[in-house]
């Protein structure tokens, strides 16, 4: 999701297409990696999410690229039925 600039709106749409739970991972940009990507990119691991059952940081990839270390935010929600 890092290429979406409105990730706020794209996760209200999964909340509202999920049936059980949703699983989001997002990928936590560092200043060097958006400044020297190619294309905009964007932050979104800080973003407010209620109701989230897990939610925590994994060591999530190493860009090829820039050799820059990447950390990713693993949130688990269960649906309100």
């Amino acid at each position: 999701m890092h290429f979406v600039e409105d990730a706020k709106t794209a996760i209200e749409h999964i909340y509202r297409i999920a049936r059980q739970a949703i699983i989001i991972s997002l990928d936590e940009m560092t200043e060097e990696y958006i400044k020297n990507f190619v294309v905009p990119v964007y932050d979104h691991s800080k973003i407010v999410l209620e109701d989230a059952i897990e939610d925590y940081f994994i060591i999530g990839w190493t860009s090829s690229s820039q050799g820059v270390d990447i950390r990713t935010r693993m949130i688990y929600i269960e649906q309100k039925n």
